[in-house]
């Protein structure tokens, strides 16, 4: 029974050593799937603002998507807009595109280097354009 002892914590490291590699993979792909939800939700609503069709809604629309990615601490995110007419559409009208990036290097919680993570994460919401 002695002899077996050894080999018994053996296996309790190779098991334990895996298990804490499924548990940390687990906590940063959560992590960035949280960060990734966050720029979403950011575009979304930006671009729900940005459509309406009044005067002051691409600068509400700007000031809106900064807050939300500052009080998400996201302020290295990179937001691109733009807004063109809508292809093959009798009416004539505008369609404005949202797009967020964020380098995920600063963004990792673990860091662990051998887990296999995108260089980057982001989002793309496009929405008509209200009203004339």
């Amino acid at each position: 029974m002695r002899r077996y002892r050894g080999a018994a914590l053996a296996e309790a490291a190779i098991v334990m050593s895996l298990l804490m590699l499924v548990t940390l993979g687990a906590i940063e792909y959560g992590w960035l799937f949280l960060k990734a939800q966050q720029i979403t939700n950011a575009a979304r609503q930006a671009a729900r603002v940005a459509i309406l069709p009044d005067e002051g809604a691409p600068t509400r629309a700007s000031l809106l998507i900064s807050t939300l990615l500052s009080n998400a601490g996201l302020e290295d995110a990179t937001v691109y807009w733009t807004s063109a007419p809508i292809p093959d559409d009798p009416e004539g009208r505008q369609e404005v595109t949202v797009r967020v990036t964020l380098p995920t290097a600063n963004h990792r919680l673990v860091n662990a280097t051998f887990l296999p993570v995108p260089a980057t994460i982001g989002c793309r919401v496009t929405m008509a354009r209200e009203g004339t």
